[in-house]
């Protein structure tokens, strides 16, 4: 690849980092002429205005040899990782930039060198408590150097540490009994986490989130969601739990020991998936959840200040998930739990995904079809107990319905009823509802009754069938009888599942199936289930706890089985000890559950006895504790077993005899004498096999730093702790945009603060904000529509949000805010905003109180105004949520004229002055009020000359020569003879012209039709007469003048024209602010040009204007929005844009007009049936194509002919459009379709849209459209794509609703293939996003549009001017 010319010198870096990151690898291409050097350096920006640069690389650079090198970034440790003790802090740094060089060593001097070209990038600095920690190669003594030979301590390290700990990840069917999952937390090993968690105990700042689906709300005062028990069994922060109305209870307890608690406004949905969510911020508790039900989500939000601190030691006690000793659980599912222990994450909506896990095993899935399959058969139950109570005789209904569903041919009689029909699938079902209905009498007939007569025919096929292909016949059966709650059918299928008897083997349908029966108490299933989990089985990980609490349920039902505790015996409180998981081998670090009773106080004690082969034994106390009398308990217990036999020996753990077999004992024990002699009254063993020495692990140390090197890591990290550099006040907009008042504007979006405190500040504030925005707006021309657009704030669902401000018709302000609970409310202001002038508007929004106020500045004069409103239903503001519009939008209009800066504060209100209020210097810099002042004063001279020469004309009064005299005058200074001018006929020199052509205007039309609008079209004629005549770039000066007035009179050509002056240099001194404001004023009555140049100088950052990318998109999709109409409706005045290079002498010599050689010989092939060349012809002077000036009655003609008299399909087609639209003919409908289907019945695909399209518009057969749609899509159309893309999003496809993501990936993919209208809708997709599906992609958004624009037919004239110009040598 060749990126320079010539092999100059150059140098280019391709990919260099937005962040300082450690070991980034950086591609440089460079080249040069003779031998150099090229050097790769940083500059570091630090924040007390020093400078420092460093040399990373150099290397010699060959001269015609141009290459691309990777450098790997050794950038320096403080500027890229965390200081440790190792690595020194440094100064603030503000910024830093990568700068490569080719230099030449300079002529003069030995120690100076001669850049001769260089290339920056500029690197943001990584915050410093994000940044990650070197690890260093710390070395070790020589003995244990010499155990890194053994190839398992090759990696030793020290565990990395993670604050957020998922305590949870699998599927748990509760049944809402005392019965949960227990977990405890450890301190953290890292001194640097231990130190901030024990600093939170008394103001925790952590948050945890879990899943779940609940069946039935509580049945019980309270139910057990997620809570906390301290070592005395008492309730602790977090404390979450679910009432029987259905509300969350949420409870947190202070330093004291004194706890407090408050209910939550809503209800945990039934049946669908809710992510809840808790943070606790110091003394603020806030709960949000989110329910989603299919692809529906419904969200709620609550947070509340407890009035004492809240203390919360993670270390302390247990977590409980679901149901516990104290309390039971909820019936429903557990989902994935996570905890972040010492940070706090805030979630929107649109970031909440259902787990994988969850996804996977589709409980939801399975609940709609039950809930479908239940509807069916009670209506079926109804209907045949309705017949059997009236005695009719069943049918053989299901067997014609079958015969009809099946072979696809109609039956004969008899026919089934409506209600009778269903799915092939249920026929047995329903068959075995009719039968059942008859045989009682329409008595006694249920779901469950249905339910185990279909497990009952399904045991019988598959007794009958005697084969593992019956397998599979019966599986439909045993669902349906598990939908209608027969739990034996359940765990059937799931057992069938899992082991891949007779069907294919599917783990997660297994699982799913033993969940639904387990979740209703079957004992089988909870067996399963706990085995399933205990041993890791079908790729499942293994999950003690959870296996825990499936066994721990059927251990307290089973009554017959002595491996567990039966309930007599626990009531008689037994002395009782059991094993209830003992391991078959003897594995490290066993999470062993021990169930014991005693009916006195005793002690239970876990010993190991271990065989060796000299026939030795020997006996190993692991753990003892004590037992209270009449309180049967199960304790988990970690198993230590020894070094020697769990790990492979090394030099540190000796060698041991040979084990043969080893046995844990556990037993109640009661001392008898003081010697320390103790009775055994219970006691049970489990035999464990050692495993075999090579296939043991080899046990990983822990080699940690020492005291001293840890005092160092605390030192820098804790003592002088350094938060990014954030402020709470945003500039969203620092320019000047010119508004149409159309549905164009500004989209941003706010992240949340990386600072802590900050971010803290402003999520405790969402539901009492303390903020306020003030904006610049100069208004030309107040709203024509009910509301236009200000500034607003749209959430992920589309919906208005606080703050909202929209301009009236009348001119008033209309302010609306919106409550915790989703209610909006509005005021109007009393006052208006002015016309013509500079407004800045301030809105203070003070929890429930918002206070507007506007100054309005006219040349030295300022008016302010104010006023306050009170929210009675309180204001939610979380700017972090959807995105904030300045101007218009999707679904308002902006308003006409300029907005100028905002400025938005997060968390604090500034009351504004009327001293304070200075225009911004970009504001003045521009001066638009100077330029509509100026031409008021033209316009009021104009309009009175146009009455007084008007009235002149009408007397026939001959024009005299005051012009000639007034000029001598004014500019020479001398009396002049006569005539004299009259007073009103006086003017600047500059105007005299103008007024001239007044003059000439008036009396040509004798007094009648002069504008100023006429005025200005003639100036802009008589400059471009002017600049044609000189033919040199010294004329541009003398016609700028003409120009200006021109502008001033609404000629957007002559606007556009000097901005081009202006911004080029071209005959006058560059001016960008000039250019720019002329540009502004041409955009602002939405000339394409100007738009187009807006949107190029905001995209590219040109002339020393800074690269906005959100004000860009707003001119770029303007432009792009009309250019799809603009193809709708072909001029004279537009031209296909072509892509004509002009090195590139083949397409220059295509470029034709209608006497040129090339066109007369393409229209004799044409006359000679040369259909190709009948196309070139139509769509030359259809579109205005290679040069040829757009004709469409003439290319209409020869589309006709390539249609009728050749039968070209392409011609059909073309024809068929114009025809279908009435372009250069008269319209013609049915004759257009006839063309259209011979076209498309010669497979041309266009042709396949456009019929489509005819039946979505003119038949509004949307079935058929669709279809043909689909069709086109098939075959690569891009109109198709896009049509279907717009069938989704306005919910028109037949059978399905409205889905802006379907509607999004057929609009990608029209984009993709080059449609205009596709381009515009993906970019406005990528703009907004869609919450949840689609990420906000604003760069690519503007590429998009940039690229519609592109192809505006205005532009395409004047390019094709430009070209014109260029092969006749007109430079």
């Amino acid at each position: 690849m060749v990126f320079g010319s010539d092999y100059l010198d150059e140098v280019m870096l391709l990919n260099p980092p937005e962040k300082a990151l450690p070991d980034h690898l950086l591609d440089v291409y460079y080249s040069c002429e003779r031998p150099a050097t090229v050097q790769l350096d940083l500059i570091v920006f630090f924040d007390t205005g020093r400078i420092r640069a460093f040399r990373l690389n150099h290397w010699r650079c060959d001269p015609d040899d141009p290459s691309v090198k990777t450098v790997r970034l050794n950038l320096p440790d403080w500027l890229v990782y965390q200081a440790d003790g190792v690595v020194p802090e440094s100064q603030w740094v503000l910024s830093c930039m990568l700068e490569a060089a080719v230099t030449y060593p300079h002529v003069f001097s030995d120690e100076e060198e001669l850049v001769a070209d260089n290339d920056v990038a500029f690197l943001k600095p990584i915050p410093v408590f994000e940044r990650p920690v070197k690890r260093h190669q710390l070395c070790l003594p020589w003995s244990l150097s010499m155990l890194k030979l053994n190839p398992h301590f090759l990696q030793k390290q020290c565990p990395v540490e993670q604050e957020t700990v998922e305590l949870f990840s699998s599927v748990f069917a509760s049944t809402g009994k005392n019965l949960g999952i227990t977990k405890t937390l450890n301190p953290f090993n890292n001194k640097a986490l231990e130190y901030s968690r024990v600093k939170g105990v008394s103001s925790p700042r952590c948050m945890f989130s879990m899943w779940i689906l609940v069946t039935r709300h509580c049945q019980g005062k309270l139910c057990g969601l997620f809570h906390h028990i301290d070592d005395l069994n008492d309730y602790v922060s977090p404390a979450l739990f679910l009432t029987h109305s259905g509300q969350l209870h949420i409870q947190m307890t202070g330093g004291a020991g004194e706890s407090s608690a408050y209910l939550s406004p809503f209800k945990v949905h039934l049946r669908e998936w809710c992510q809840i969510t808790v943070m606790v911020l110091v003394t603020r508790v806030t709960v949000s959840m989110v329910c989603i039900d299919m692809e529906q989500r419904t969200n709620y939000y609550v947070d509340d200040m407890f009035r004492h601190d809240i203390t919360l030691d993670d270390t302390e006690g247990q977590f409980v998930i679901g149901g516990s000793k104290y309390i039971k659980s909820v019936e429903g599912y557990y989902g994935p739990l996570v905890y972040h222990r010492n940070r706090v994450l805030p979630l929107t909506m649109s970031e909440v995904v259902i787990p994988d896990v969850v996804r996977a095993v589709n409980l939801t899935g399975w609940l709609h079809t039950c809930q479908a399959l239940h509807q069916e058969i009670n209506m079926k139950i109804v209907e045949y107990s309705h017949q059997a109570k009236q005695s009719q005789e069943p049918d053989t209904c299901f067997d014609f319905y079958y015969e009809w569903m099946i072979n696809n041919r109609q039956p004969l009689q008899p026919q089934c009823e409506l209600w009778e029909e269903t799915y092939p699938r249920r026929r047995q079902a329903m068959k075995l509802v009719k039968i059942l209905a008859f045989k009682h009498g329409g008595r006694g007939v249920s779901l469950a009754a249905v339910g185990r007569a279909l497990y009952s025919l399904s045991i019988h096929r598959l007794h009958r069938g005697g084969k593992t292909e019956a397998v599979s016949t019966i599986l439909p059966l045993l669902l349906q009888a598990g939908c209608l709650a027969d739990n034996r059918a359940l765990h059937m299928a799931s057992v069938l599942y899992s082991s891949g008897l007779g069907v294919k083997k599917q783990p997660f349908k297994s699982w799913l199936v033993a969940l639904l029966a387990a979740q209703e108490d079957d004992r089988l299933a909870l067996m399963h289930l706990g085995h399933l989990h205990h041993q890791g089985l079908h790729g499942f990980p293994v999950d003690l706890a959870l296996a825990y609490a499936y066994y721990a349920n059927i251990a307290l039902q089973t009554a017959s089985v002595r491996r567990y505790p039966t309930p007599e015996q626990m009531t008689m409180g037994l002395d009782e000890v059991m094993l209830l998981n003992p391991p078959q081998e003897a594995v490290p670090n066993h999470l062993l559950y021990v169930f014991y009773s005693c009916k006195e106080p005793a002690m239970v004690q876990l010993d190991l006895v271990v065989f060796f082969d000299t026939d030795l034994s020997d006996i190993i106390r692991l753990h003892h504790w004590r037992c209270d009398p009449f309180d049967p308990t199960i304790k988990p217990v970690r198993l230590k077993l020894p070094d020697w036999l769990a790990y492979q020996t090394d030099e540190i753990f000796p060698d041991s005899l040979w084990v043969l077999s080893a046995m844990l004992e556990a037993a109640v024990t009661y001392p008898v004498s003081d010697d320390g002699e103790e009775l055994v009254s219970a006691e049970d063993v489990a035999t464990m096999e050692p495993v075999p020495y090579f296939d043991r692990p080899v046990k990983r140390l822990q080699l940690c730093k020492s005291w001293s090197t840890q005092m160092l890591l605390l030192t820098p990290r804790f003592s002088k702790q350094q938060c990014p550099l954030e402020q709470e006040t945003v500039q969203m907009f620092s320019s000047v945009f010119a508004s149409t008042g159309e549905n164009f504007g500004i989209t941003k979006t706010l992240d949340p603060f990386n600072n802590k405190p900050l971010e803290y500040s402003r999520v405790r504030a969402i539901s009492s904000p303390w903020c306020m925005f003030s904006m610049w707006i100069l208004v030309t021309r107040h709203c024509q529509e009910k509301l236009c657009g200000l500034f607003h704030h749209i959430d992920d669902l589309s919906d208005y949000i606080s703050p909202a401000l929209f301009l009236t018709k009348s001119g008033q302000l209309h302010i609306q805010m919106t409550g915790g609970l989703g209610d909006s409310s509005a005021h109007l202001s009393l006052f208006k905003v002015h016309l013509r002038e500079w407004c800045r508007i301030t809105v203070m929004i003070l929890m429930k109180r918002v206070t507007i106020s506007m100054v309005c500045i006219d040349k030295k004069q300022k008016t302010d105004y104010s006023g306050s409103y009170i929210f009675e239903n309180g204001i939610t503001l979380d700017d972090t949520e959807g995105y904030f519009v300045i101007g218009g939008g999707k679904y308002t209009k902006g308003v006409e004229g300029y907005f100028g800066p905002l400025v938005y504060h997060r968390n604090k209100v500034i009351p504004p002055t009327l001293s304070e209020a200075v225009i911004p210097d970009v504001v003045r810099a521009v001066n638009l009020t100077g330029w509509l002042h100026t031409c008021q004063a033209l316009h009021q001279e104009i309009n009175m000359k146009i009455i007084e020469y008007s009235h002149q004309a009408k007397q026939s009064q001959e024009p005299d020569t005051c012009f000639d005299a007034f000029g001598k005058l004014f500019v020479q200074n001398t009396q002049p003879s006569k005539p004299q001018c009259e007073l009103w006929e006086e003017t600047h020199p500059h105007r005299k012209l103008s007024m001239k052509l007044v003059k000439i205007l008036a009396f040509k039309h004798g007094g009648r039709g002069v504008s100023p609008a006429a005025v200005g079209r003639a100036l802009y004629s008589l400059s471009l007469h002017r600049l044609h005549k000189g033919g040199k770039t010294e004329a541009v000066s003398t016609i700028l003048p003409l120009l200006l007035q021109a502008g001033c009179l609404a000629d957007n050509r002559a606007l556009h024209m000097a901005s081009v002056l202006y911004s080029s240099g071209l005959g006058v001194k560059k001016q960008p602010y000039k250019s720019w404001l002329l540009a502004l004023l041409a955009a602002q009555e939405d000339d394409r040009l100007a738009l187009l140049h807006l949107g190029h100088l905001h995209h590219q950052g040109l002339h020393g204007f800074p690269v906005d990318l959100a004000l860009a998109y707003g001119y770029y999709a303007n432009i792009a929005l009309q250019t799809t109409v603009d193809r709708q409706n072909p001029t004279p005045e537009q031209t296909f844009v072509e892509a004509v290079y002009l090195n590139n002498e083949e397409v220059l010599n295509l470029q034709t007009d209608k006497d040129h050689h090339i066109f007369q010989w393409l229209k004799l092939q044409a006359r000679q049936g040369a259909t190709e060349a009948e196309n070139a012809i139509g769509r030359m002077l259809f579109w205005g194509q290679q040069g040829v000036s757009p004709n469409i009655q003439e290319a209409v003609r020869h589309y006709e002919r390539g249609a009728v008299r050749w039968e070209d399909p392409v011609s059909m087609y073309d024809y068929g459009i114009v025809l279908l639209q009435g372009q250069g003919v008269e319209k013609d409908i049915p004759k257009a379709v006839g063309f259209l289907k011979k076209a498309m019945e010669k497979n041309f695909v266009p042709a396949i849209n456009a019929l489509a399209w005819y039946y979505e518009q003119h038949e509004k057969d949307y079935e058929k459209a669709v279809k043909l749609w689909e069709q086109a899509d098939q075959l690569k159309s891009p109109d198709a794509a896009f049509n279907l893309g717009i069938m989704y999003s306005q919910g028109l496809y037949p059978g399905k609703a409205a889905d802006n993501f379907m509607a999004y990936q057929y609009f990608l993919k029209s984009a993709q293939r080059g449609h205009i209208r596709g381009a515009v809708k993906l970019a406005e997709t990528w703009t907004t996003g869609i919450p949840g599906r689609v990420d906000r992609r604003p760069s690519d958004a503007v590429l998009w549009v940039k690229w519609a624009a592109g192809h505006n037919g205005y532009l395409g004239h004047v390019l094709r001017k430009g070209l014109d110009s260029y092969l006749k040598r007109d430079t």
